[in-house]
């Protein structure tokens, strides 16, 4: 019996030893053969050294000039159903009055050749750092030469404004968080200048349910502040993670939601809404998009004094 047990020992330790020895080779193979972790940081980097140049369709030549770009890039938070939902609405809008339209990811569409083809940028829910320093820079000369652009709801969340000083400066203000459980409440949006073309028609007021953002403070510089919420009507307070308290004050005033600036000879709007695909089913929230696209391109009253 000890010589049986003997024998076996010999080649288990050896199988063990083998084995041993062969998952630290495989391991050593692994490491050095992974490729490298993409980190958030290199996102801009991919997107102005691409392996490969941009290739756009064929229609894009036969587009009509002055269209709509709509861009969706994210590396931060992405939110599909708002996304999908805007693309849609910009879509059926485009069908309905004969604009151009081109939708993507691509930051690479961001030269000042291929931003001639539009009159408007909309930044739909574009999160993270995405864009690189000659993409923002073409923006930029496309915006302050008189080009238009619509910033919708995750474009307010800060991840892309920390990489790009402009858009931080447009923006003015700086995102904290929004409510949860639950996280999509019923508000009442109040206009909070009267008689400006974005607001047109929407009344003293208008409800919706939505995912609502706070911010650090009022927006600072040259800027209109369009609507605010009524904090009465929902619960800003998140329990769940960030600061539990997320309420600005007891006045719509105190609590921007809709906002636009006048760099240069362009338009912004800012909107924080559209979180969900069926924020899009809200009528005001529809006008409100309509009248901001025909505001950004246009050389009308509105703009800070």
């Amino acid at each position: 019996m000890t010589q049986f047990t003997s024998r076996l020992r010999l080649p288990v330790t050896l199988c063990a030893a083998a084995l041993l020895a062969a998952c630290a080779d495989q391991t050593v193979t692994a490491a050095e053969s992974a490729p490298a972790e993409t980190s958030a940081e290199t996102h801009a980097e991919v997107a102005a050294a691409p392996a490969s140049p941009l290739a756009l369709p064929r229609s894009f030549d036969y587009m009509a000039e002055g269209g709509l770009l709509i861009f969706s890039a994210t590396s931060d938070w992405r939110h599909d159903s708002g996304i999908a939902g805007a693309s849609a609405f910009w879509s059926r809008l485009s069908d309905e009055n004969g604009y151009g339209l081109y939708i993507t990811e691509d930051a690479r569409i961001f030269d000042d050749e291929r931003l001639s083809k539009f009159g408007t940028i909309i930044m739909n829910s574009a999160t993270g750092n995405v864009l690189s320093a000659s993409q923002q820079a073409a923006i930029e000369a496309f915006v302050e030469g008189g080009g238009g652009l619509i910033a919708q709801h995750a474009m307010g969340d800060s991840s892309l404004a920390k990489n790009w000083p402009w858009w931080e400066a447009q923006l003015g203000t700086e995102f904290i968080s929004h409510p949860s459980s639950p996280q999509f409440q019923k508000a009442d949006v109040v206009i909070l200048a009267d008689g400006h073309p974005v607001v047109d028609g929407l009344g003293a007021k208008f409800e919706m349910t939505d995912e609502w953002y706070t911010f650090t403070k009022v927006p600072v510089g040259d800027v209109v502040i369009l609507a605010g919420l009524d904090e009465s009507t929902y619960s800003p307070t998140n329990p769940d993670y960030g600061p539990a308290d997320l309420s600005m004050g007891p006045e719509p005033e105190d609590h921007p939601i809709i906002w636009a600036t006048c760099p240069g000879e362009g338009r912004i709007v800012y909107s924080a809404l559209g979180h969900k695909a069926d924020a899009y089913d809200n009528e005001a929230h529809r006008r409100l998009l309509q009248n901001a696209l025909a505001w950004v391109g246009s050389d009308g009253p509105g703009c800070p004094e």
